[in-house]
């Protein structure tokens, strides 16, 4: 897969990050330093709830918040710094003025000290966790000879909370569930759209999720209606699916990949029923697996109310 190309930061940044001392936030020096962030708000977290979130929970809850400080106040998907009760940011993120997650953190100060060139930079941020999503998935063994379905970008694991991306062969479904992945739909698709493999891309809100997010439903209909076919052929663990691009989640459950792994494993002589099986995954791979009788049941297949297959 093709690397994605990173920003340079603007020569401000690095020719005065020696200046910066250990005693000094490399946010705020980044925040005080930069033009377009300047006046950036701050929200101040009630006492006792910091290390929670320097422990890796990247959502901050409205009730952990003691104070926003800014004028005008942050709007949503505004980047803010997020600092303890003494005011020292700890972080930054993006924000939301109507969610129960009032801010959403992308990078820890400690973060921001190794690597400033992500520091405060939503863009470059991207560019940088979703390489690194891509990078994963090759040690992991992904796309191989035998699997071309398999998630590249898994929200909070891969520390883009809010943000799915699933890869089905040359086609790459982005799942969305937070308002700041709504705001940058360009760049994520720019990001996803630079993989070597992919030629297509489908964008699928979470539309109930999004309006508990503060999203109009009217803002979240695609004005250039994807070219996607509706249906496309993937294979996982050497078993071929049809898949449906409008049916649940992105249309294949790919998070549960090395469970219907497992499954096959243990199949062998059984009686295997599969309730709920949508598109068979789990029934079909314990058929692979051995089993001697398969039988999968679901009510979600298009224009059906029940359906049953058997092996």
């Amino acid at each position: 897969m093709q690397q994605l190309p990173g920003r340079l930061m603007r020569p401000v940044y690095l020719s005065s990050l020696s200046a910066i001392t250990a005693s000094t936030s490399t946010l705020r020096h980044f925040a005080s330093a930069s033009s377009h962030l300047k006046g950036v708000a701050k929200v101040v977290l009630k006492k006792g709830k910091t290390q929670l979130f320097k422990d890796g929970n990247p959502m901050v809850y409205s009730g952990a918040v003691d104070r926003i400080i800014g004028r005008p106040p942050p709007k949503t998907g505004d980047i803010v710094l997020v600092a303890d009760g003494t005011e020292k940011p700890i972080g930054w993120g993006l924000y939301n003025s109507v969610s129960m997650f009032c801010v959403r953190l992308m990078q820890l100060e400690e973060e921001a000290a190794r690597d400033p060139s992500c520091a405060l930079n939503m863009e470059k941020l991207l560019e940088t966790r979703i390489d690194a999503a891509i990078e994963l998935r090759q040690r992991l063994g992904l796309p191989s000879a035998n699997t071309n379905a398999y998630r590249l970008v898994n929200s909070e694991g891969d520390r883009l909370s809010g943000l799915i991306v699933d890869i089905f062969g040359d086609l790459a479904v982005i799942a969305s569930s937070a308002a700041w992945v709504e705001k940058y739909k360009p760049q994520i698709e720019a990001c996803i759209g630079r993989i070597d493999e992919i030629n297509h891309l489908k964008w699928r809100p979470a539309i109930e999720i999004l309006k508990e997010e503060g999203m109009d439903a009217s803002d979240l209909k695609d004005v250039h209606p994807s070219t996607c076919p509706q249906r496309t052929k993937v294979m996982e663990n050497g078993i071929f699916f049809s898949i449906s691009l409008e049916g649940q989640k992105t249309g294949f459950y790919a998070d549960q990949r090395e469970n219907r792994q497992f499954i096959s494993t243990i199949s062998d002589g059984q009686n295997v029923l599969d309730i709920c099986c949508y598109s068979g995954g789990f029934a079909l791979s314990a058929a692979r697996g051995g089993a001697v009788n398969v039988t999968g049941m679901s009510s979600l297949l298009p224009n059906a109310p029940f359906s049953l297959f058997s092996h």
